[in-house]
């Protein structure tokens, strides 16, 4: 459902992508297109493709090698004048003589030190390899939409609270210039409505700068054309406490796709070290040629045949590979090595990532209670200025602290909604994202 729901928001879309014009985002939506579109996703896709590729090349190594080979001469290259009075050379090459060789030989390995199998097994490990560095970059994609799409959602939040704040602050600028034209109060007082106003003023255009370059780069980042007016859909994610607890880590670990690139890399340092081993090993393969020779004197003279034969290679430098298969042994203990320190830092990084995703849960509990409270204060301020018992200047303080408070819980929404994607991905779990986004390897 969740697929057809993402398919049908593309589709929508399709216009605006071909001309421009108004697109209106949801946080999936988003996700998906920038998986779509992403240009840096693109170029590892493309990467992971080509690992594919060299993984099924290397399958052809168990096949029959084929080769063909001709040959044509001629043996009086050089004029007779050129060559008299030199013994032996005119008896060779003083005559006219037209040679042509032609070959077709099929050649089978049957032994060659474990190369072919090792070899199709570091094929194999480089194609997981890329397939984990093609889902880091879909995940580093997704967690970039994320922020961007926040960012964007912050701003718009904030672009409302302001012009809120400016419509109350205009209605009491109204009434403290009515107020001061009757004597009621002092030309103080009006100056300091005037400076907030200007503030706002100053924030405003601060803000349409600021918006103006993240809606770039939003667009930017999903290649969505220039020129298109964004528009984000009404705020109805959930924000719900987390569930994972530091006890499930040690299993998430496994999941990571950092982790299990390690666990790739000692793999392959330990398919290397045989790799190095077999090329000490000997080689053993059987063969059949067929060959036909075509020679042109006096006539024309033909002889073909045919060969069948059998090829032992037997490496005789064994004081090199000692030296040799040890250095690939100490190279595959240190991947082993790093293997367990690397996953240990990366344990304690999803320990951190998870304090940060239950921070900013309670950051947004804690600004929930901080609007409640502003607006309570802003009530009684307001109310109190009206009956005389509050001065002005606690009333403007009142108003800001409300503003700030708000844009605050935009942006603990925000850092929530980031957090939370950051850890699930590196948990190993996936956004609301339809599975098939990023193509299939063999596409």
């Amino acid at each position: 459902m969740k697929a057809n729901k993402g398919l049908a928001a593309i589709v929508l879309m399709l216009p605006a992508l071909c001309w421009g014009g108004e697109m209106s985002f949801t946080p999936e939506a988003y996700r998906e297109l920038a998986l779509k579109n992403n240009s840096a996703l693109r170029q590892t896709r493309l990467a992971a493709q080509a690992a594919d590729q060299t993984a099924k090349m290397a399958f052809t190594g168990y096949f029959p090698k084929i080769s063909a080979a001709g040959i044509a001469a001629n043996t009086n290259l050089l004029p007779n004048s050129a060559i008299s009075g030199i013994p032996l050379i005119p008896a060779l090459f003083g005559a006219e003589n037209d040679i042509a060789v032609s070959m077709l030989t099929v050649q089978q390995p049957l032994f060659a030190g474990g190369r072919i199998y090792n070899g199709n097994l570091l094929a194999r490990a480089g194609r997981a390899a890329a397939e984990l560095q093609l889902r880091l970059k879909r995940d580093e994609v997704i967690a970039g939409a994320e922020t961007r799409y926040y960012t964007l959602r912050v701003l718009a939040e904030k672009k409302r609270t302001l012009e809120a704040y400016s419509t109350l602050l205009n209605a009491l600028s109204a009434q403290v210039e009515q107020a001061f034209a009757g004597g009621l109060v002092t030309r103080t007082d009006v100056l300091r409505v005037n400076l907030k106003k200007a503030e706002v003023a100053l924030n405003r255009s601060t803000l349409e700068k600021g918006t103006a370059l993240a809606e770039e780069d939003f667009m930017l980042f999903a290649d969505i054309p220039a020129g298109t007016t964004i528009y984000l859909a009404a705020d109805t994610e959930e924000i719900t406490e987390p569930v994972e607890k530091k006890k499930d880590l040690p299993y998430s670990l496994t999941q990571r796709a950092e982790y299990k690139l390690l666990e790739t890399g000692a793999n392959v340092a330990r398919l290397q070290t045989a790799m190095k081993r077999g090329e000490y090993l000997p080689t053993v393969a059987v063969g059949a040629s067929l060959y036909r020779l075509d020679y042109f004197k006096n006539g024309d003279n033909r002889f073909q045949n045919s060969a069948a034969f059998g090829l032992v290679s037997v490496p005789l430098n064994w004081w090199e590979a000692f030296h040799a298969i040890k250095e690939k042994k100490l190279t595959e203990a240190a991947s082993k090595d790093r293997l367990k320190e690397t996953g240990d830092y990366l344990l304690l990084d999803l320990e951190n990532k998870l304090k940060d995703y239950e921070d900013a849960y309670q950051r947004v509990d804690l600004g929930k209670l901080s609007v409640e409270e502003a607006k309570a204060n802003r009530s009684e301020k307001e109310d109190g200025y009206k009956n005389g018992t509050e001065k002005l200047s606690d009333l403007l303080e009142a108003l800001a602290l409300e503003q700030q408070t708000m844009d605050s819980l935009e942006e603990a929404k925000a850092a929530y909604f980031e957090k939370k994607a950051v850890f699930l991905l590196a948990t190993g779990k996936q956004l609301n994202v339809p599975p098939n986004t990023v193509e299939a390897m063999d596409d």
